[in-house]
């Protein structure tokens, strides 16, 4: 066989293969639409405007999202087995951790699955792009409302549990839907400026008070241990790693490091998000565990939550947050012409 030949054979075999196997050419910053623009991130960016199989085949690519959303892929994988091993353990009739358990799981889920489809599929075009981001912070807010859910019943005391169980989950519910439009109104205001600071600090003041209320079932056992010489504070260590990831986390959201340090060359792996991504996920799991090392050291037999009351306000919390959506989604193309706009005056 010639040369020539043997190059015809390899040409036509590469050509005959599928495209989504194939590994697609990503475009950089300067040839996507500046909605699209991520801090100190140059390259790696998705063709825009292609069919939907396009992202969706992206699954399998490389490009500047898919550490993003192989992160919570596999932070669900994570969740899921460790509630199969809850239910080979507990029974649901009997053991009301197990039903915390649950509850707080599927919140992990959700988020963890919505966030990993809006990385997905966000690139598709400027639009998208917006309305992806919002379906996200529904993912975040309803796992927040977990959070919450999963303090007041696994890890709080009797005394505290008795004094806000009557109002602590309407309390949370109310909060993690502001939330909500908080983190819808901070993307619509300047989401169009991939670097005005202020969205940022609209995020992290948002989730902040989110995390505090959350915090709030469990900041007395803290209390009683400093006031406790018999108490040692180690003996608390599975709760305050959870607050300390939390901070962690709001640290990589904001800061944007290393990529920032390196533009252009984290692009594809190391960037600050993708570190975010990752500490949620083990925030997940700390708070999973937090539930059942108190199970197992006896601390919350008094807490006795209601499945299905708690699985109907997540699906409520979850409609009134996808109906506001489609309200708050009418101001997106506003958005992004001022986006135009502010991009061609620069460019002048």
């Amino acid at each position: 066989m010639t040369s020539r030949s043997l190059n015809d054979l390899i040409y036509d075999t590469l050509a005959s293969v599928p495209w989504q196997t194939k590994l697609q050419p990503t475009l950089p910053m300067e040839e996507v639409h500046v909605v699209l623009h991520e801090p100190a991130i140059l390259g790696g960016y998705r063709v825009p405007h292609k069919p939907w199989k396009y992202y969706f085949f992206s699954l399998f690519q490389l490009h500047n999202e898919t550490v993003n959303v192989w992160s919570h892929i596999i932070g669900c994988v994570v969740i899921l087995y460790k509630l199969y091993h809850f239910f080979d353990e507990f029974d649901l009739g009997r053991d009301h951790v197990l039903t915390t358990l649950l509850l707080f799981g599927i919140s992990c889920l959700i988020g963890l699955g919505t966030s990993a489809a809006v990385h997905l599929l966000h690139a598709k075009s400027p639009y998208i792009h917006f309305v992806a981001f919002m379906v996200d912070y529904i993912g975040a807010t309803f796992c927040s409302f977990g959070s919450g859910i999963a303090a007041l019943y696994g890890y709080s005391k009797a005394e505290t549990y008795d004094s806000i169980k009557d109002f602590y989950a309407p309390l949370v519910f109310i909060s993690s839907y502001l939330n909500f439009l908080n983190l819808c109104l901070a993307k619509i205001w300047y989401g169009h400026d991939p670097h005005n600071l202020n969205r940022k600090y609209m995020f992290i003041f948002g989730m902040g008070i989110q995390a505090f209320i959350n915090m709030a079932p469990w900041i007395p056992r803290f209390v009683d241990c400093f006031h406790d010489n018999t108490c040692s504070f180690s003996s608390l260590n599975h709760i305050s790693i959870i607050p300390f990831v939390f901070v962690l986390e709001a640290v990589a959201f904001a800061a944007h490091q290393p990529e920032k340090t390196f533009p252009g060359k984290c692009d594809i792996v190391g960037q600050g998000h993708q570190l975010f991504h990752v500490l949620i996920v083990l925030n997940h799991v700390f708070q999973l565990d937090a539930i059942y090392i108190d199970h197992k050291n006896n601390l919350t037999g008094h807490s006795e939550p209601d499945f299905w009351f708690y699985l109907i306000m997540m699906i409520v919390l979850y409609v009134i947050e996808a109906a506001s959506l489609c309200i708050i989604a009418r101001l997106v193309p506003a958005s992004i012409k001022k986006a135009e706009e502010a991009d061609e005056e620069k460019r002048k």
